[in-house]
C-alpha cells in the first residue's frame, strides 16, 4: 500500500493487561508490571530485525490506552448500553481469588473440549463466561473452586445484533470461512450480553459508579489498543490530532490481521462496541489465518514445543524466515512449520529458482559485458512475450496483494523467476553470440522488476538487489510504477553475489535435535 502512494500507518503493539499476564507474573514472582517490562524489547527488537515496518508499536499499559478506555467506556456508560447485575463466580477457597477467565480450566460447555480458560474455547472458538464451564478447576493450585455471587457489569451486546449483521452482511470479499463464520453467529446465535469487569488489579479500571475495584475485561479494552496505539504515534511525531485523520475519517480503510481464535473479537466485538460509541470507523477487512503448527503439534511454550522467533534470527537473516512464512501462511487452513520443509523450500525454491537466477543473469553480466548493460538491437518475438509476461504477472501480483492473498502472490515471484530461467535456456546467450545482448538486456528487465516486486516479501534481499543493480532505489522509497522502468543500455552494475545461501543438513539436524526429533 505504501509502493501504491496511499497514506499507510501500520500499528501494533503488546497486549498487557490479560489475564494470562497476570498469572504469569504470580509464578515467575513478579509484578505485571515487571513482566511486561520484561518481554516487551524482545519483541519490539525482533520485529523490528524481521523488517516489520510498524509505525508504531505500543503498549496497552500504557496512561494513553488507560485514558482512551476510560473516555471510550464512559460515553457507553452515558448511551445506555453498560447496566450492573448480579452473578456467580467461581472463587478458591485456598488461594482466596476470584477465578476469571485464565485463572480456570475446565470443559467447554458447547463442544466437550476438555482443558479449555473459562473465557474461550480453542477448539470452537465459542466465547462464554467462566462460569459455564463444566468440571472447572482452579489453574493457581488445581483445586475444585465454589460458586459466590458479586455485582458486575455488563456490556449490552444484545441490542447490537442486527446492525452488526449489517455491517457483515456486505463483506463477502471476506475470507470464506471468516464470513460464513461471522454470519452463521450472527444469525444462529446473536449476541448475548457479556460481563465486561473483573475482579483483580492489572488493567483499565471500569469507569462505571459502583465498580471500583474492578478493571475492564481484557477483550473489550484490548481492542481499543490499535485506537491508543495510533494516537501514541500522533503524540511521538509531535501532530496530537493526527490520529483523526485516520479513526474518524469514513474514507479510511481499517484492515485487521489475526489469528482465527481471535476471529469472533474482531468480527463482532470490535465492530459492536465502535458501533455503540458512534464515532469511530469500522474494519474494512478481517484478514484471518488458521493456525500454525510445529511437525504436527500445536505449538507449546510450557512444553517447549516451539520455535523462538528472535532465537532462529540468530541462525537466519530474515528474508529466509520471511519467505517461509508467507509460503506456508494458514490463509486457508491449519498448515505446518516443519524444519525439513524449511529447508527444501529455502533450498529448492528462494535459493534454486529466484537466487539462482538472478545472479546468473548479473553475473554474466559482469563477467561478458564489464557490468555494462548491452544493447539490446532489434526485439523479437519471444523478447517482446517475456515483456508481455513482466506486465501480466504483475497485475496479478498487485491484485492478490492488495486482496491479502499473500501466499499466492509470492508464488508469482517464482513463477517470473521460472519464465526467466527458461528465456535464458532458450536464448542460450553463453552460446549464441548473435542472442547476447538482447537477451541479456531483456533478462535485466526481468531482474528489475523481480527486485521490485520482492519489496514487500524480501525487503532486506531487495534493498541489496537495489544496491547490486546499482539503483538510487530503497525498499521505503520505491513505489509500484518502478517496476515498469527499464534499466537503459549503458547503465553499469555493481559486482554480484549471490543473495541467498543453502540451509544445510547439519544445521537441520540440529534445530531437530532440540526437538527431541530424529
Amino acid at each position: 500500500m505504501r509502493m501504491l502512494g496511499h497514506e499507510v500507518l501500520f500499528v501494533c503493539g503488546t497486549d498487557e493487561n490479560a489475564s494470562s499476564i497476570v498469572l504469569e507474573a504470580m509464578k515467575k514472582g513478579m509484578t505485571p508490571q515487571q513482566l511486561c517490562d520484561m518481554f516487551y524489547p524482545i519483541q519490539r527488537d525482533t520485529f523490528a530485525k524481521l523488517g516489520i515496518s510498524f509505525d508504531i508499536f505500543s503498549r496497552t499499559s500504557k496512561k494513553i490506552h488507560y485514558d482512551t478506555v476510560y473516555e471510550f467506556y464512559s460515553k457507553l456508560w452515558e448511551k445506555g448500553y453498560i447496566y450492573k447485575k448480579r452473578i456467580k463466580q467461581w472463587y478458591c477457597p485456598k488461594d482466596e481469588k476470584v477465578l476469571p477467565d485464565r485463572f480456570v480450566k475446565g470443559t467447554c460447555p458447547i463442544c466437550g473440549a476438555p482443558d479449555q480458560y473459562g473465557e474461550a474455547c480453542e477448539v470452537c472458538a465459542s466465547w462464554y463466561e467462566a462460569i459455564e464451564l463444566i468440571d472447572p478447576i482452579c489453574t493457581l493450585c488445581g483445586g475444585k473452586p465454589v460458586v459466590i455471587e458479586k455485582d458486575h457489569y455488563f456490556l449490552k451486546l444484545s441490542a447490537l445484533t442486527q446492525e452488526v449483521l449489517n455491517y457483515v452482511k456486505p463483506k463477502k470479499f471476506w475470507r470464506k470461512s471468516t464470513y460464513n463464520k461471522t454470519i452463521s453467529w450472527l444469525e444462529k446465535e446473536g449476541l448475548k450480553d457479556k460481563d465486561i469487569t473483573r475482579d483483580y488489579d492489572w488493567g483499565p479500571p471500569a469507569p462505571f459508579p459502583g465498580a471500583e475495584g474492578q478493571v475492564l475485561y481484557n477483550w473489550v479494552e484490548n481492542l481499543l489498543g490499535y485506537i491508543s496505539a495510533t494516537k501514541d504515534w500522533s503524540i511521538q511525531v509531535g501532530q496530537p490530532d493526527a490520529w483523526k485523520k485516520f479513526w474518524l475519517d469514513p474514507e479510511t480503510r481499517l484492515y485487521c490481521f489475526i489469528g482465527k481464535d481471535n476471529l469472533f473479537f474482531h468480527t463482532i466485538l470490535f465492530p459492536a462496541i465502535l458501533i455503540a460509541h458512534g464515532d469511530y470507523i469500522l474494519p474494512y477487512n478481517v484478514v484471518v489465518n488458521e493456525f500454525v503448527n510445529l511437525e504436527g503439534q500445536k505449538l507449546s511454550t510450557s512444553r517447549g514445543w516451539v520455535i523462538w522467533l528472535h532465537e532462529m534470527l540468530e541462525d537466519y537473516d530474515p528474508d529466509l524466515i520471511r519467505y517461509y512464512a508467507a509460503i506456508i501462511a494458514p490463509e486457508t487452513k491449519d498448515s505446518d512449520f516443519r524444519w525439513k520443509d524449511f529447508q527444501a523450500k529455502i533450498n529448492n525454491e528462494l535459493v534454486a529458482t529466484l537466487g539462482n537466477f538472478i545472479h546468473r543473469v548479473l553475473l554474466f553480466v559482469y563477467t561478458k559485458f564489464g557490468g555494462i548493460v548491452p544493447e539490446p538491437g532489434v526485439l523479437e518475438l519471444q523478447d517482446k512475450e517475456l515483456l508481455e509476461n513482466i506486465e501480466r504477472l504483475a497485475a496479478m501480483f498487485k491484485n492478490r496483494v492488495e486482496n491479502c492473498r499473500f501466499k499466492s502472490g509470492l508464488k508469482i515471484i517464482l513463477e517470473l523467476a521460472q519464465l526467466g530461467n527458461k528465456y535464458l535456456n532458450d536464448m542460450e546467450p553463453w552460446a549464441v553470440m548473435e542472442n547476447a545482448p538482447r537477451a541479456t538486456y531483456i533478462a535485466m528487465q526481468v531482474v528489475k522488476t523481480l527486485c521490485i516486486l520482492m519489496v514487500p516479501y524480501l525487503p532486506f534481499t531487495a534493498h541489496k538487489l537495489m544496491n547490486i543493480l546499482n539503483l538510487n532505489l530503497t525498499p521505503e522509497t520505491t513505489r509500484w510504477e518502478e517496476f515498469r522502468i527499464p534499466i537503459k543500455p549503458q547503465h553499469k552494475i555493481n559486482k554480484p553475489e549471490p543473495l541467498f545461501r543453502k540451509v544445510t543438513d547439519e544445521e537441520i539436524s540440529k534445530h531437530m535435535a532440540k526437538l527431541n526429533l530424529t
